[in-house]
């Protein structure tokens, strides 16, 4: 049987690294959150090329985006937490709001192709009420390959939840990022903030595994199988 073989690190008393041999036919590619239009360098130096990676082998690719609109109605606990918490004393009261699907807009370098199923979500994790698990299931799909964003919210709780439903999950840990808050910023650290680095340190040791877009873009040029 051909496989995948791709380097990976996880945390136990330590940093740990290995090699996962899978099989192609039952790993997915996933890309989380990364609509945001405008282009970064997440998306064009890691996202792109392990998409592009991904797709040479016929890696079976998966998209899922946000669209709070089907959640934003006059009661939901939202509209506290991010809005009259934060200052915006009229989102408590204001109507609900247009009943038409969220239109992603994704950076031309990672447009999803008409056979990549681009699913909505309406919490931090894809895997809340939404058809990604019957999806992946229908496939036979075991390992999940993701990246996007954030790292500390919706691409950290829908790796979390994949794993509740019994996938394996490896992030690739340069094609994601998150914001730091004032007090949690030190440049002298890789991350460049301690909120980073415990929640990559909290992921690699409780959720699953990371890679590099580099590794698994190495990975799949070794690959012996085909390509398309």
């Amino acid at each position: 049987m051909q496989t995948l073989n791709v380097p990976v690190r996880w945390y136990s008393d330590g940093e740990k690294y290995d090699t996962l041999n899978l099989e192609l036919d039952k790993t997915a590619f996933m890309i989380v959150d990364s609509d945001g239009g405008a282009s970064n360098e997440y998306v064009e130096e890691g996202i792109a090329p392990a998409l592009a990676a991904a797709r040479r082998i016929g890696m079976r690719v998966l998209f899922i985006h946000n669209d709070f609109s089907l959640a934003d109605e006059p009661g939901s606990i939202k509209r506290e937490i991010h809005g009259t918490r934060w200052g915006n004393a009229e989102a408590g009261e204001r109507p609900p709001p247009p009943r038409e699907p969220v239109k992603p807009r994704y950076s031309p370098s990672i447009q999803p192709l008409p056979d990549e199923p681009d699913f909505p979500k309406r919490e931090w994790s894809g895997f809340h009420e939404t058809h990604v698990d019957y999806h992946l299931r229908c496939y036979g799909i075991k390992t999940l390959v993701s990246v996007g964003f954030s790292q500390r919210s919706c691409l950290y709780q829908t790796l979390n939840g994949a794993v509740e439903h019994n996938y394996r999950v490896i992030m690739l840990r340069d094609c994601t990022y998150s914001s730091e808050y004032p007090d949690t910023v030190d440049e002298s650290l890789p991350e460049k903030g301690w909120l980073r680095k415990i929640m990559m340190r909290n992921f690699e040791h409780v959720v699953g595994y990371t890679s590099t877009s580099a590794e698994f873009s190495k990975a799949c040029e070794e690959f012996p199988g085909k390509t398309v």
